[in-house]
């Protein structure tokens, strides 16, 4: 096996754990970070963002989720402020790889986001 296909193969693998975490949970889902940028190495995490309708504290949002991922969960106004502050998880988002959209809010987040690297 060549690296590309070694490294196709840790891509599939981290869509396919976002898509898991997807499957669990009601709202929008990106994959973000290095594996959805393309630089990810060896020892790269994979990185879900969830953005959803959470009443929960954020260290509680998903504790039924348990899959082996870093996953970061926001609410819709959490993620709004964001990208319109520009923080540095805006750029995750405008690079991320949408993985599922129920709340129909992906690209109005990633609009959002590509504008800060505008900046």
């Amino acid at each position: 096996m060549g690296i590309s296909e070694w490294r196709e193969g840790l891509r599939r693998e981290a869509l396919r754990l976002a898509e898991e975490v997807a499957v669990k949970v009601k709202g929008t889902v990106f994959l973000v970070g290095s594996y959805a940028r393309g630089d990810f190495g060896e020892d790269s995490d994979v990185d879900v963002l969830i953005v959803g309708e959470f009443s929960e504290p954020p260290h509680r949002r998903l504790l039924h989720v348990v899959v082996p991922a870093e996953l970061i969960a926001l609410t819709v106004e959490e993620a709004l402020r964001i990208v319109e502050r520009c923080y540095p998880l805006a750029q995750d988002i405008a690079l991320g790889i949408v993985v599922k959209d129920d709340l129909l809010i992906a690209e109005r987040l990633i609009s959002a986001a590509k504008r800060c690297a505008d900046r």
